[in-house]
């Protein structure tokens, strides 16, 4: 038989059992909104750190158009045609104005708290600086010890954008959240 006792107990079990149904399913929308939220910010980031890695891209292409002209300049000297001489004047304009986008790479790096990659790149823009002053148009020949020197910054600065672009990518995967 069914007394009141019975019906007491079986109220109370049901009203807890609604009630923590109520407080996991709280407990469930809260921690998905948190959940996109951080998807949201870690896509986010992955976007400006793709934004940063174009505009590495567009200076690195200009940069290796100079370098091409650069590098035949530096086996013909003096007897380069004008108009390849005229190229490597428009390249090297053309390489001064791109660097608005190295720039904006910096900041947007600062923004997003990476120091040390925005050193990394800042690093790698001011050896492209370096490699231009010693290579423009207007220079009749290069001696010796000065295509030695471009040899090796040719090779530092595709060191230092390999490694810029290894940094850029282990921070571009966010870290698995462990379980």
């Amino acid at each position: 038989m069914v007394t009141l006792e019975i019906i007491d107990a079986g109220v109370k079990i049901a009203a807890g059992m609604l009630l923590s149904g109520l407080a996991f399913l709280y407990y469930l929308r809260r921690h998905q909104s948190l959940d996109s939220r951080a998807e949201a910010e870690i896509r986010r980031r992955r976007e400006l750190f793709e934004l940063v890695a174009g505009n590495v891209g567009r200076v690195h292409y200009v940069y290796q158009q100079y370098l091409a002209l650069a590098t035949e300049f530096t086996r013909y000297g003096q007897h380069w045609p004008k108009p390849r001489r005229d190229e490597l004047a428009r390249v090297g304009d053309e390489l001064a104005s791109v660097f608005h986008a190295l720039t904006e790479a910096e900041s947007t790096l600062l923004l997003l708290g990476e120091k040390r990659l925005e050193r990394s790149l800042r690093i790698y823009g001011a050896k492209i600086v370096m490699l231009r002053r010693q290579i423009y148009a207007e220079k009749q020949q290069l001696s010796g010890e000065e295509i030695h020197l471009l040899d090796d910054v040719k090779k530092e600065i595709s060191q230092l954008k390999e490694s810029f672009f290894d940094a850029l990518s282990v921070r571009y995967m966010p870290k698995k959240a462990s379980h």
